[in-house]
């Protein structure tokens, strides 16, 4: 689905954008909170919450969405092993920054079991976001699969799965190495744009 927005929020023009929100982002349930359970507009899964930060003017946040989905789903779609170093627990998303992920101090390395809705619906508190720490505006979510067995319309449910964050020395070796491919890149640009003048020349 393709969602446009562009509005003036606290006196700054959000830009116009094209985000296309992946639909199997709806297969990402958001589990209200007991005092939310009769709220008519809240969200049921993570594609009406890029929808909503869309048309709110929150272009970052459902961008954050987007993203943090594709990651997720990206996992899936490679097989994790289990043995692989991943972060693996229950997923909240944040309604300050728009970050889905597992909360702070949420997640364990490894496999882990899903969570029952049981255990979704009591009184654990989400959060806090593992982004911006926003402890209140948060809520669980549910990642869905379609049942296997096609008689039953009940669908199963998988472990939110994410890559852990990179330490500073890690990030700081990921920069160098952008830095390096990229002047690589440069350099091969120019080698060739040279070599093509030499032969327009000759």
């Amino acid at each position: 689905m393709t969602t446009q927005a562009g509005q003036e929020v606290s006196g700054e023009l959000l830009r116009e954008i094209e985000l296309k929100i992946d639909i199997r982002s709806a297969s990402i349930l958001v589990i209200p909170k007991p005092d939310e359970v009769q709220d008519k507009n809240m969200p049921k899964n993570l594609h009406n919450a890029a929808e909503l930060f869309l048309r709110v003017g929150m272009v970052d946040a459902a961008e954050n969405v987007k993203r943090n989905v594709a990651d997720l789903l990206g996992i899936y779609m490679n097989n994790p092993d289990g043995k692989s170093n991943f972060l693996v627990g229950r997923g909240v998303v944040c309604w300050a920054c728009g970050h889905c992920g597992i909360p702070k101090g949420g997640g364990s390395e490894g496999n882990s079991n899903t969570v029952k809705d049981n255990d979704l619906r009591n009184n654990i508190p989400p959060g806090p976001c593992n982004k911006c720490g926003e402890l209140e505006q948060v809520n669980w979510l549910k990642v869905t699969q379609p049942s296997v067995d096609a008689t039953k319309s009940k669908k199963g449910e998988l472990p939110w799965i994410e890559t852990p964050p990179l330490s500073k020395e890690e990030e700081k070796k990921k920069k160098e190495a952008q830095i390096l491919a990229k002047r690589k890149e440069v350099e091969e640009q120019v080698k060739r744009a040279l070599e093509e003048r030499e032969r327009t020349n000759l």
